[in-house]
């Protein structure tokens, strides 16, 4: 089945994937928990058999954040932009979006950050995510 193929009688069917990582602890930037969203659409007329498993994209995404240096204190843009395109350039897929959402944290020694915040990043034809959400309990 393809994955943008058009109707006969109605519009353009689109095949899409999304996925969290919940509660990734990073060293980056004194140390923050976050939330990572992954939304894409595949390549149009993809095989059956081209289809990835999405738990490829999700250890791409992992083993990309566990070699973040946290000694250069990335913002969290640079790294969302870096990550976003590797995955879009390395798998059968036409259009994502990624989110990295960090908690908010009263961390001792470190200026205190109210409130969700994080990157949405883009490429190609796909709405951007805009996920909040609260950490598990």
């Amino acid at each position: 089945m393809p994955a943008l193929a058009q109707s006969a009688d109605g519009p353009a069917i689109k095949r899409e994937f999304l996925f969290e990582v919940p509660g990734y602890k990073t060293q980056n930037q004194g140390g923050q928990t976050m939330n990572m969203y992954f939304h894409y659409r595949y390549n149009s007329g993809i095989a059956e058999a081209d289809i990835p498993n999405y738990e490829d994209l999700r250890s791409h995404a992992l083993k990309f954040m566990d070699a973040v240096d946290p000694t250069k204190n990335p913002y969290w843009e640079t790294l969302n932009q870096e990550l976003c395109t590797q995955l879009k350039d390395g798998f059968p897929i036409e259009a994502i979006t990624c989110q990295l959402l960090v908690y908010p944290d009263n961390r001792p020694g470190l200026p205190y950050e109210p409130g969700y915040h994080g990157s949405i990043h883009t490429i190609g034809d796909i709405e951007p995510l805009a996920i909040l959400s609260r950490p598990p309990p």
